[in-house]
């Protein structure tokens, strides 16, 4: 993955952590770089709830000083079911990290403890966030006061979010969460194959990430929602892999003839050129397309790599009587020129 997007995206993301360190200084967390009033709702509601504390755990051992409170969380909500035991556990991590976030998804959702809104509204008020962020999860807890039912779906520090910084942080969440879906239903795929498919396979699924990861290349990172953009980016091609070995395995894969391929094969080249011969309009960065921070060599590096994971799939659809190598061939070229396509919007907004 470029610098760039690798900083940028690592830089979103440890708002996770940074977090309950910044809301530590005052309470309730006003580091908005917006003016306010003490009279606004959501700061009279922080106030209200100012002197709660939560109850001191009992009789359970520390958890370990390398626990991700955040991490334990959301593996722990994706479980079919989880006993309290566990989401003890996970509030326990929470609470020596100070990760106010978590400890108000727990109290709001009275997982692994006594369902408390003034609770989670008392670590919502810690939050570093952006004002209107901070506005509507207020609003959100404030209106579920008094109602003995839960949230239709489970309360989440996402819900409310209005930042690009944050967008990148619960995009980062969402991917994680959804690449582990992906992996279990590709390691079911591996197992049901024959010896000679399954090493086909395990070359593709290695191609295939790392043209994922260097996918994000190619996004425009101009804007502070640009970190998001880039893991959807990551987070799209990997869902398409894991569709077309679906698919390719089950003989669903669209058919198609050598002349198709080859007419596809001409619009992606056309693209390419396309895109590579976009000039700068940035004299500073002569290797950048047009408007955007995408670099030829991005580009170039990324085509390579798609290159390379057309290759190792038409390799593995080979091995399959389901799948013909000239559909899969087909299929991947109209992605990746979807994907140049995306790449010559940005260049020239």
């Amino acid at each position: 993955m470029p610098t760039l997007v690798r900083l940028a995206i690592l830089a979103a993301v440890s708002l996770l952590t940074s977090s309950a360190a910044l809301a530590a200084d005052s309470y309730p967390n006003t580091n908005f770089g917006a003016p306010f009033s003490n009279d606004e709702s959501w700061y009279r509601q922080c106030m209200r709830v100012a002197d709660l504390g939560a109850p001191q755990a009992s009789g359970r051992a520390a958890p370990s000083p390398q626990c991700d409170a955040s991490a334990l969380y959301y593996s722990k909500l994706n479980q079919a079911a989880t006993p309290p035991a566990e989401w003890q556990t996970v509030r326990a991590c929470a609470s020596a990290k100070a990760d106010s976030a978590v400890l108000m998804m727990l109290y709001a959702n009275g997982f692994g403890v006594p369902r408390d809104v003034d609770l989670a509204l008392h670590y919502a008020c810690q939050l570093e966030a952006a004002k209107a962020e901070m506005e509507a999860r207020v609003a959100h807890l404030a209106a579920a006061r008094g109602i003995d039912r839960p949230f239709a779906q489970p309360f989440d520090q996402c819900d409310d979010i209005t930042s690009g910084y944050m967008e990148a942080v619960c995009a980062a969440i969402r991917e994680t969460q959804d690449e582990r879906v992906r992996v279990a239903r590709l390691e079911r795929i591996g197992k049901a194959l024959t010896p000679a498919s399954r090493a086909a396979f395990a070359k593709l699924r290695a191609a295939a990430e790392r043209y994922a990861a260097q996918g994000s290349g190619e996004v425009d990172m101009q804007g502070s929602g640009a970190p998001a953009r880039a893991l959807q980016r990551q987070a799209r091609l990997r869902e398409q892999f894991m569709q077309a070995a679906l698919d390719a395995v089950n003989g669903k894969l669209p058919s198609a003839s050598a002349a198709a391929y080859a007419q596809q094969d001409s619009s992606l080249n056309d693209a390419y050129q396309a895109v590579m011969n976009t000039p700068s309009t940035q004299n500073e960065w002569p290797d950048r397309i047009g408007v955007s921070t995408i670099s030829r060599t991005s580009v170039r590096g990324t085509e390579r790599l798609w290159l390379a994971y057309r290759d190792a799939f038409a390799a593995f659809a080979a091995t399959l009587r389901s799948a013909d190598p000239v559909a899969v061939k087909t299929l991947l070229a109209g992605q990746r020129t979807a994907q140049l396509a995306e790449v010559a919007r940005d260049a020239h907004w």
